[in-house]
């Protein structure tokens, strides 16, 4: 990735944790006061803080990108594991993007912009409640439709009323545009001075990808998904009483193995609605035991739906989408993302200052944009400060050694004054057989015997080989964080680095001093612990199996 697509994701870093912070706040604020319309609200400030960002800049892609890093922070955060907000935020910036590439920059294409973002805030939430809650809720609404007509004497038809819609969704996406240009303008004159308060040297948080304790399978997301179509077409199809069992226990699994994350199951609020639905489904049906039936069979599908949702978010925090994201080549919206949420609690911190700051959104609006510059000078200053950590995998003698090797002498080739240091595995064989280890300090060319089959004094025995203790001091000494290399290689890590024994507290000092490029060779079956042990890192898998040397020493 070249430095400008680079600095295209940084800009994306800063437009996605302003436009994530925003809605943290004034999300939370509206909802916390039950106050009507809060989706439409936050939909209204999502597109004045895009066209505000499109007067001060306008990369190729810059908003969809935004609003990747944006809806993962909103949907992947410890308090919100629903998928909603992906969905909706994700919409929002594609349509934003789309109509500035084929209309350009202007007031008719930032109305047109704010409009389609509008109507697809509503397009979204009724397809949300369906899929919650099925058809039926269709049914009840139409219902309670016409009994309201009834009840006021207020005959609007039903075409009229959603003209009325229309009318009033269009205004508003055309308001949307107006405040902002009108802050885009605005931003554009503001000081660039650094706000008092602001931390350097932001570190990585990528906790948001990880549940402590928890152990997870990736099969699950499958299993989930197809259990989530099978229960739902049960609910469809069948008759209750054969669905409602299989249905019980799959809920129990869910709850006991994901109940720290179902916080929605556990609002007052989520029942209360769910209760008011029964009530209402047996009130407008006119056979009452079918009213009922429908009911509990809307607040089963409404259950098994937030359940799901929230067991599939979980487990996308598997440690291994970070090794995922780098091997397709994205690392840059791993770190872009990692950055994003570091400058949360900044962000946080300059939004809201005092009560009255949660009256006055616009001007918060205005204020958060006005740290773009900063937080972007920011990001810059920590991506040319942090150094990457490599990750060679693969399973058991497939050549992992051999590929560093590789690497090795391509590095020296192409950069004859780098300093090498730590240590290389070197196997030894007779007959065929593998009989035991040297390891090599690779500054020195000095080498040791590690391990072999045959007992030795003052050795630990891991499997079938017998481990010389002295070796680990001269393996720990080579891997000395003050030997001042510019490339550290550990060949390799295993069970004995895990539980803290082995070359781990030098490797643990080298990964968290991020003073030097460090290569390191990982098990396949061992990788997600290690991704796991140090997730805050900057971390780049390097498979062999899907990966040749030449694509590390690029990154080098």
């Amino acid at each position: 990735m070249n430095v400008q697509q680079q600095e295209v994701w940084y800009k994306a870093a800063v437009i996605g944790s302003i436009w994530a912070s925003f809605e943290i706040v004034f999300g939370s604020f509206f909802h916390s006061l039950r106050l009507p319309f809060a989706g439409t609200f936050l939909t209204f400030t999502s597109i004045v803080l895009l066209i505000s960002f499109s007067y001060k800049w306008n990369d190729k892609n810059l908003f969809i990108k935004a609003g990747i890093i944006a809806a993962l922070m909103r949907s992947l955060m410890p308090t919100s594991v629903i998928l909603g907000p992906l969905i909706g935020i994700m919409i929002e910036a594609i349509l934003f993007q789309l109509v500035l590439r084929l209309l350009g920059r202007n007031l008719f294409s930032f109305t047109v912009a704010g409009v389609l973002a509008m109507f697809s805030a509503i397009i979204h939430k009724v397809v949300s409640i369906i899929l919650i809650y099925g058809f039926d809720i269709v049914k009840i609404l139409k219902n309670l439709y016409f009994v309201m007509m009834k009840t006021t004497h207020i005959h609007l038809p039903l075409h009229q009323l959603l003209w009325v819609v229309l009318i009033s969704y269009t205004l508003i996406g055309f308001l949307s545009a107006l405040i902002g240009i009108s802050v885009g303008k605005k931003v554009l004159t503001l000081s660039k001075e650094t706000p008092t308060g602001f931390k350097r040297h932001l570190s990585i948080n990528n906790t948001l990808f990880d549940v402590k304790g928890f152990r997870y399978r990736p099969f699950f997301i499958f299993l989930h998904i197809v259990a989530l179509v099978l229960f739902l077409m049960g609910l469809e199809f069948f008759s209750l009483q054969w669905i409602v069992l299989p249905l019980i226990l799959y809920l129990s699994y869910i709850i006991y193995r994901y109940g720290k994350a179902l916080r929605r199951l556990a609002k007052p609020l989520f029942w209360l609605q769910l209760a008011v639905i029964v009530l209402m489904a047996i009130w407008l049906w006119q056979d009452k035991s079918e009213g009922l039936l429908v009911g509990i069979k809307m607040i089963l599908r409404a259950i098994l739906v937030v359940s799901v949702f929230t067991a599939i978010s979980v487990e996308l925090k598997n440690p291994l989408v970070k090794a995922l994201l780098y091997k397709k080549g994205y690392s840059h919206l791993y770190i872009s993302l990692g950055l994003a949420t570091a400058a949360v609690p900044f962000i946080l911190k300059n939004l809201a200052t005092d009560k009255k700051s949660l009256l006055r959104p616009f001007k918060v609006l205005k204020n958060a944009i006005a740290l773009s510059d900063v937080l972007l000078q920011e990001f810059k200053s920590f991506s040319g400060q942090n150094k990457s950590i490599y990750i060679i995998s693969g399973d058991t003698r497939s050549g992992k050694t051999t590929f560093l090797k590789q690497v090795l002498n391509e590095v020296k080739r192409k950069k004859p004054d780098i300093g090498i240091g730590g240590i290389i595995a070197h196997g030894l064989d007779k007959d065929g057989e593998r009989f035991g280890f040297d390891i090599e300090n690779l500054a020195t060319g000095e080498r040791r015997r590690l391990c072999s089959v045959v007992p030795v004094e003052k050795a630990r025995k891991i499997g079938r080989f017998y481990f010389d203790e002295t070796a680990f001091d001269f393996g720990n000494e080579a891997l000395n964080i003050r030997n001042g290399n510019d490339l550290v290689v550990v060949d390799e890590i295993g069970y004995m680095e895990l539980e803290g024994k082995g070359w781990f507290e030098a490797v643990d000092k080298l990964v968290k001093s991020n003073e030097t490029a460090l290569i390191l060779v990982v098990r396949r079956r061992l990788l997600e612990q290690f991704l796991r042990l140090w997730q805050d890192a900057n971390i780049r898998v390097i498979d062999i199996d899907k990966n040749q040397p030449e694509d590390l020493v690029k990154s080098l």
